[in-house]
């Protein structure tokens, strides 16, 4: 894992300085009215991909009324699935050459089923060495933000961000044997900002980065941190429809203390992205 977060860090800055020193080399930024002339001029984009989640980790922590809760992880401990493919959509509207609105949502199922070597307390429910369990988490993250192209060339656009993430989680566990189910959900409407950087090499083949990060506290009901950051690669046909692939991670540590769940939480999903899309 960290090898692979190193050489991500090391390509994502090759990525960001490329850009950079093309954006520096085009000159001053296009006035308004040359704006037809730079590159992704248009206003609707729509995207369709296969989120293929090839590594998908996730520890968990529920604490009964007595504050009591045993950290696990999904995968290890319970024997969750770490992979899983699901459709993702991403869309943007550009209501004016140098703004526009975003939206993203994918949605991961995740079943797991363990004997446990291990005594495991969640919640109020307590599973002991020898009993075989049965669980499942289900995650959404539903995305709408907002951009400023505050540079756009010929060949570069770069974009701050702003948004809102709302990730949702539901945990559910029982014996496989029958008997009382229990679960826990949480949803955390998480801020974010970012940037975001488009480079075109040439008519039909673009590059595109994405990076996206916050953190939050409200009281001691919540607090929440999240990083979303993208690579992809697009080729793009005369009809201004495009084919692409990827890499995508979105990561959120989250401590919750409510009706709901009491607990902590630490989710990271990532992995490859094929996709098709249409600007117009």
């Amino acid at each position: 894992m960290r090898h692979t977060k190193n050489h991500l860090s090391q390509l994502a800055s090759l990525v960001v300085t490329i850009m950079l020193l093309s954006a520096l080399s085009s000159g001053n930024k296009v006035a308004a009215e040359e704006i037809k002339n730079v590159a992704f001029p248009e206003k609707f984009m729509f995207r369709l991909s296969t989120y293929n989640v090839t590594d998908a980790d996730t520890d968990i922590t529920v604490f009964g009324s007595s504050g009591i809760g045993t950290s696990i992880n999904f995968d290890k401990d319970l024997g969750g699935e770490n992979t899983v493919r699901v459709p993702r959509v991403d869309a943007y509207y550009r209501f004016n050459d140098y703004h526009r609105i975003e939206f993203s949502n994918f949605r991961t199922n995740r079943d797991g089923r363990e004997t446990i070597d291990i005594d495991i307390n969640l919640g109020d429910q307590s599973f002991v060495v020898g009993d075989t369990v049965n669980s499942q988490i289900k995650f959404s993250l539903t995305r709408i933000g907002y951009g400023y192209s505050f540079y756009h060339s010929p060949e570069v656009e770069l974009t701050l961000t702003a948004g809102l993430n709302i990730n949702s989680y539901d945990f559910k566990y029982k014996l496989a044997s029958g008997g009382s189910s229990s679960s826990s959900d949480a949803s955390a409407p998480l801020p974010t900002f970012g940037l975001r950087m488009a480079y075109k090499f040439n008519p039909r083949w673009s590059l595109r980065y994405v990076s996206e990060t916050f953190f939050i506290k409200v009281d001691d009901s919540l607090e929440g941190t999240l990083l979303n950051y993208e690579l992809n690669v697009e080729y793009r046909f005369d009809n201004q429809f495009v084919l692409g692939a990827g890499f995508a991670r979105t990561s959120t540590d989250l401590e919750v203390d409510d009706n709901d769940w009491k607990g902590r939480l630490s989710d990271s999903n990532r992995g490859l992205l094929l996709f098709a899309g249409y600007y117009f």
